[in-house]
């Protein structure tokens, strides 16, 4: 049974192998491949997810205990999940509804598999931040709509904006490792695995969306700095106004007294 948890935002490979010193690294490169026991595996990867295969839950949660100092932005424990079924067969790699089914288990399907679920559990954490941005930006969108302001302070205004280009910068950031992993390009076979699991995920669907709603955000964290820019200057023009107005004062007293005489 493979077990995909996001851990958090990123690992430092690194530090994560070094924490796991203890153990045998069956490849260095990404994503890291640990032989934990006989026929059980460990499989980090950059984005902050873990693939755990044939691992209990207690030994999980000690493995993610040991790598945590070397995590970015934790999730909680049990966040960002997904577990799929690995079957060795004879015959060819095939993928189904019920899971992955190998003609053997060897470090390159391991990898594979892994990168193709681990792909799948990150796009369920930026869905997830996604959509919470877009549902706190669609609540200042409706105000403004409505009332023409916000409703919101500046500084809390602010601080929307910079959650929303926060979640823009982490995604686009890490987006960028949701590319085929190294290995496929070197055989058709495992080109093919790594196909038909991404399908079965919706990789590229689920990608695409998600990259949509990236841009969307983009575009109204700019609409709102433009808002904000428009009130600041509307209040620096009415400061000068007044500003002007109280300078002419004086010569409207002066200008009363010579008309009065």
């Amino acid at each position: 049974m493979l077990v995909a948890r996001s851990v958090g935002e990123s690992i430092d490979l690194k530090g994560a192998q070094e924490a796991l010193k203890r153990y045998t690294f069956l490849n260095r490169d990404h994503p890291v491949v640990i032989q934990y026991l006989d026929h059980q595996y460990v499989v980090l990867t950059k984005f902050g997810v873990v693939v755990f295969w044939n691992v209990s839950d207690n030994d999980r949660k000690n493995i993610i205990s040991d790598i945590a100092p070397h995590v970015r932005a934790k999730n909680p424990i049990e966040a960002y999940k997904e577990e799929m079924s690995a079957v060795q067969q004879d015959g060819t790699d095939r993928v189904t509804s019920e899971g992955v089914y190998l003609a053997k288990i060897d470090v390159s399907r391991v990898k594979i598999v892994s990168y193709a679920i681990a792909q799948s559990v990150a796009l369920e954490r930026y869905e997830f931040d996604v959509e919470k941005q877009l549902s706190e930006l669609e609540t200042v969108i409706t105000n403004l709509k409505n009332t023409g302001k916000s409703l919101l302070r500046e500084k809390d205004l602010l601080k929307q904006v910079g959650r929303t280009l926060a979640v823009k910068q982490t995604a686009i950031s890490h987006l960028a490792l949701f590319d085929k992993p190294d290995e496929v390009w070197e055989s058709p076979e495992l080109e093919s695995l790594y196909l038909y699991l991404s399908s079965e995920f919706d990789i590229k669907d689920r990608f695409s969306v998600l990259d949509q709603k990236i841009y969307f955000l983009s575009e109204n964290s700019r609409m709102l700095m433009e808002f904000m820019a428009e009130k600041k200057n509307a209040f620096l023009e009415t400061v000068i106004i007044v500003l002007i107005l109280i300078e002419m004062i004086p010569l409207a007293i002066d200008l009363t007294r010579y008309l009065i005489q």
